[in-house]
């Protein structure tokens, strides 16, 4: 009973730290940024330089499916960004993405969209490009973007 406890405590603990955590946006600015996932519809992500508070925004990423936060330096300026995923509310095919990029300029996020479709759908990083797919007539078709270049 008691290894039963434990191991339901220590895998509940686990599945809440996935909404909850801390992560360095810009190491040689002693810049980092937590980012709280609230029941699946929003995320509140705030920005830190050592201990003081710089910038919090809350965004509504509501969906019926479960999201994911994914970190990478998107626009390879060096400080790390995230993006925000689910799949798709139809058959759970696809992947839905919402990218956001750190700026110094505000300290803090900001989203981008999509150059091609209107979302950014199963998105891969490959090398130098952004791989993103859009939709023209139903039919799948790729799009690269190049990173540096994402504003």
């Amino acid at each position: 009973m008691r290894s039963l406890f434990f191991f339901l405590f220590f895998f509940t603990t686990l599945v809440f730290a996935c909404d909850d955590f801390d992560f360095t946006v810009d190491a040689s600015k002693n810049i980092f940024a937590r980012i709280q996932l609230k029941d699946n519809d929003s995320l509140q992500v705030s920005v830190f330089n050592n201990d003081t508070l710089l910038n919090v925004k809350e965004v509504d990423v509501y969906s019926e499916k479960k999201n994911h936060v994914v970190l990478e330096d998107y626009n390879l300026d060096g400080k790390k960004d995230f993006s925000v995923w689910h799949l798709d509310e139809g058959m759970g095919s696809y992947k839905i993405f919402r990218v956001f990029l750190f700026s110094s300029k505000i300290n803090g996020f900001y989203e981008i969209k999509s150059t091609c479709g209107d979302d950014f759908v199963n998105v891969q990083v490959d090398g130098s490009n952004l791989i993103n797919t859009f939709f023209d007539d139903n039919i799948p078709k790729s799009c690269l973007m190049l990173r540096r270049m994402l504003k």
